[in-house]
């Protein structure tokens, strides 16, 4: 049986710099847990910020990276990507000291997790770390043991648990779940310590991340749609880890199928692939602090440089400025991409920030506004998608149950009009719509979500077959059938029976399907009943 502790913590790395070794990990909770050598290189590398960083004290970010085995894996599995990479939480901390080697400590805690929930977990090392460089090893093993007290990961489930000496409150987020303006209510019997309570545990504040480029929302949310690549170069781990997180979820709920590294360097095993100017960049939004990604990556189409004031608008600049090497490094946003849609001039209104409201709320309104943008693209397509499903008298008790129909791009686009962009369009939303639509049907955000959409289709059409036939009248059927045709019907009611068993749903469903199997079983020759009922376990 697994550690429960792993339902939430891959393991706990310590990353040291020594002057003749360079990076190293001294130590790793679990003992048990296993890496490559090339996964143990990647994550010294990116425990660490590149030298020019200049970061000094406590400095926290995130990076994402592949398990080895998984690099020569077919890469269009959408359904199932996330569970290629780990997840690192990075506490770096440096101290200047004549008793340090080079006259400075440098060492990070790395937490490792499969889990992409930024906030949680990067509240979690920041309770975790600090106390780990005051006492050492012992505040990692506690750690580790309350992770074990802590129930299994749900949709949909609030969590009050401990940490450390410290409770936090948070809820895993379900498809159910709304967007609030307040934090989720929990449970009041813990009154001491004050409980850390996180609104979210997937954004930070990324009102304040995005800040320079709001005036450009627009043309980042198609980028992002779109699957188009990215590169985001930052002064910090810290600044470009949250920009590309956020970058990432600007199409929610709309799911981003593509790659994404929130901190990368060049000594990843992937740095040739991605800096490649053999083939076309890839679909992957990058974050990177090296001068050397400048000369790397100039041939990519989108390229934002943050400025070292984060609340300095960063202006739309030609990408040929970023090639020249006079202005090599400028803050800006060097793209060539003509968005589809027009400019929303209500934007401005809706983002000011007269610094009269809380921060909260800066983040709430922008994530509204930007969920709203995603549903006005994505309804008219859940629309075609219903068009796609058989009708019920399509379904036959006796026979497959039918599949939801092909998707037709032509047909869909043929089928929007005016009164589908019409709220858009009161809201300020203009532009090629269609000419939106034919390129993201072309983009792996769509092909993840028709996938999604397509499996819940067929899903619920065999639902429907099965309650048809739990109440289908199989001993009239059975009559003048013949042998081979009721044993097959047998077999394919059990899968069904087991397959709901297996759920541990619709009990009464179940019972109908056993009573089924029961009567087909009468009219089979009693050798072959013998044959048969230890396969239905009867």
């Amino acid at each position: 049986m697994s550690d429960p502790s792993l339902h939430w913590v891959a393991a706990v790395a310590i990353v040291n710099f020594d002057l003749e070794l360079g990076q190293s990990i001294e130590h790793i909770e679990p003992a048990s847990f296993s890496l490559t050598e090339q996964e143990r290189l990647n994550i010294c590398y990116l425990a660490f910020p590149d030298s020019n960083s200049g970061c000094s004290g406590d400095t926290c970010y995130h990076f994402r990276v592949r398990k080895e085995y998984n690099v020569s894996k077919q890469r269009d599995d959408l359904t199932s990507r996330d569970s290629h990479f780990y997840y690192g939480y990075v506490f770096f901390r440096q101290t200047k000291g004549e008793q340090f080697k080079r006259g400075y400590f440098q060492k990070s805690f790395v937490l490792l997790t499969r889990k992409p929930y930024i906030n949680l977990y990067s509240n979690i090392v920041q309770i975790m770390a600090p106390q780990f460089f005051e006492s050492g090893r012992v505040a990692i093993e506690v750690a580790m043991h309350n992770f074990t007290c802590w129930e299994p990961i749900m949709p949909g489930k609030s969590y009050q648990v401990p940490l450390l000496g410290q409770v936090m409150s948070f809820h895993i987020p379900s498809v159910k779940d709304k967007i609030q303006i307040k934090a989720k209510e929990f449970p009041g019997h813990v009154l001491a310590p004050k409980p850390v309570v996180l609104r979210s545990i997937m954004e930070h504040d990324i009102y304040s991340t995005l800040r320079p480029l709001l005036p450009h929302i627009g043309i980042l949310w198609e980028l992002v749609l779109l699957s188009e690549p990215v590169v985001v170069f930052g002064p910090s781990p810290s600044a470009t880890s949250s920009l590309v997180q956020t970058l990432v979820s600007l199409t929610a709920p709309l799911r981003y199928a593509n790659d994404y590294r929130p901190y990368f360097t060049i000594h990843d095993s992937e740095f040739q692939e991605f800096t490649s100017k053999t083939h076309a960049p890839s679909r992957i939004i990058l974050g990177v602090t090296n001068p050397y990604f400048n000369k790397a990556l100039q041939h990519w189409p989108n390229v934002i440089i943050l400025d070292s004031d984060p609340d300095k608008t960063l202006k739309i600049l030609n990408p040929k400025e970023h090639t020249s090497s006079s202005l090599r490094g400028k803050p800006g946003f060097y793209t060539r991409y003509k968005p589809f849609l027009n400019k929303d001039k209500n934007v401005k209104k809706l983002l000011r920030n007269d610094r009269q409201r809380p921060a909260e709320v800066e983040n709430i309104m922008l994530r509204r506004y930007l969920t709203e943008l995603t549903h006005t693209l994505m309804i008219p397509l859940e629309q075609y998608i219903s068009s796609l499903m058989p009708l019920q008298k399509q379904l036959n008790p006796f026979r497959q149950p039918p599949l939801l129909q092909q998707f037709q791009q032509e047909a869909f686009i043929n089928s929007l009009n005016d009164s589908n962009f019409k709220s858009a369009e009161l809201k300020g939303l203009r532009g090629s719509w269609k000419e939106l639509y034919r390129k993201f049907i072309k983009s792996p955000n769509f092909e993840l979500w028709f996938q999604s959409k397509r499996t819940e289709a067929n899903q619920r059409l065999e639902l429907l077959h099965v309650q048809q036939l739990s109440e289908a009248d199989l001993y009239s059927w059975k009559t003048d059938r013949h042998e081979v045709e009721i044993v097959d019907m047998l077999l394919w009611i059990r899968d069904r029976h087991d397959a709901l068993q297996r759920l541990g749903s619709n009990p009464e469903l179940q019972d109908h399907l056993k009573n089924h199997i029961d009567t087909l079983l009468e009219v089979v020759p009693a050798d072959l009943q013998s044959t048969l009922k230890p396969a239905f376990n009867l």
